[in-house]
Formats: structure tokens, sequence, C-alpha cells
């Protein structure tokens, strides 16, 4: 069976509904091309925080189709939501995402090697605080790493550089929340297509 062409958008919001600003139109940008996205809203799937086994073999089936797999969120004390770790916790299980280092890609224990995973993170702070010497003192492609070595762990590819937008909670004007979506429709048309 072929991949589903189109990226897989794993959004982990717990608000995306209501507070949301950077995130929902996102994922409203994203959901107006059907045809070239699919997206999955973790905390609306799973509201309670928790995942059942169907719930974890939906997800699978889900992952297993898709080649590249992008994970977007709102920066949390420079990690993601609670639920996108319980996500992975669940869906990466032993004999499935890993533990079968003797077979081929897509077989069990190495279900996502060979896939592409990216990162579209907004966080609250100004840019110039995500550099070495800023009050961070970590850029945003240190701040995945987890999502990288993860991605190593698996078998699979994780982007270096995340999509970020930055200084959110700040003076983010209408203009430069709809010039981010733009840019984030952009990239992500850029990695599914590379």
């Amino acid at each position: 069976m072929a991949a589903d062409p189109r990226a897989l958008v794993i959004v982990a919001h717990p608000d995306l509904s209501g507070t949301s600003r950077v995130n929902r139109r996102w994922a409203r940008e994203l959901a107006a091309h059907p045809d070239e996205f699919v997206v999955r809203d973790l905390y609306a799937l799973y509201p309670t925080g928790t995942l059942g086994e169907k719930d974890v073999e939906a997800e699978r089936e889900v992952l297993a189709a898709h080649d590249t797999v992008v994970f977007q969120f709102p920066v949390y004390w420079y990690s993601a939501p609670a639920l996108l770790r319980t996500w992975t916790d669940e869906v990466y299980g032993l004999g499935w995402a890993y533990g079968g280092e003797a077979a081929a890609p897509g077989e069990p224990g190495r279900m996502l090697a060979g896939k592409r995973f990216a990162v579209a993170m907004c966080a609250g702070d100004v840019e110039a605080n995500y550099r070495r010497e800023g009050t961070v003192g970590f850029t945003p492609a240190e701040v995945i790493v987890p999502f990288r070595a993860t991605a190593n762990y698996v078998g699979a590819t994780c982007e270096a550089e995340p999509f970020t937008l930055f200084g959110t909670e700040g003076a983010l004007t209408d203009d430069d929340l709809e010039a981010s979506a733009a840019a984030y429709l952009a990239w992500l048309r850029g990695l599914r297509d590379a």
C-alpha cells in the first residue's frame, strides 16, 4: 500500500479552539488544504489526556500511512505540552516503533524507520532570547533535541531547524499572524516536496 502523499500534522495545544491564537490560525490554514495536509488535534481527540488501546492502534495506523510527520505546538517551559509526550510514550511502543533492529523499515519494530519528522512551534519569548547569549541560552534547534534524538532512535529523520514563531505573548499583530500562517504553509510544502 502506497503512503499517503499528504503531510501529517500532529497539533498539540490544550485549548486550540479557545485561548490559542497562533496554533488555531495555523491549523485553520492547513485545514483549508485537505489535499495536502492531514491535521490531528490531540487535545480534541483525547480530552481526558489518555489513550486507550484502540486509540493507540488508530494513531499507529495514521502514522504508518504518512512519510512526513510534523509536530505543531506552543513551547511550554522549553518542551511540548504534556499530551504530546503521553502520545509519544503510548504510540511509539516496543515492538512497533523500536526493538526490531533486524526488521526492515515498515515492519513491526521499525514502523517509523525512514519517515521524516519536523517540528513547528511558537514561543512566547522573543527571538533574541533563543540564543546562547540570550536568557533562554539555547537555540530552537537545541530545544527540539529530544524530538531529533527520538527520531534517530526509531530510524526516522527530524529536521534540525524547527519552524518557529517568536514573541507570541507580546505585540504579535494580526498582520504578523497572517504572515506566519503563509510562511508556515510554504515551509510545510517545502518539507513535503523535498
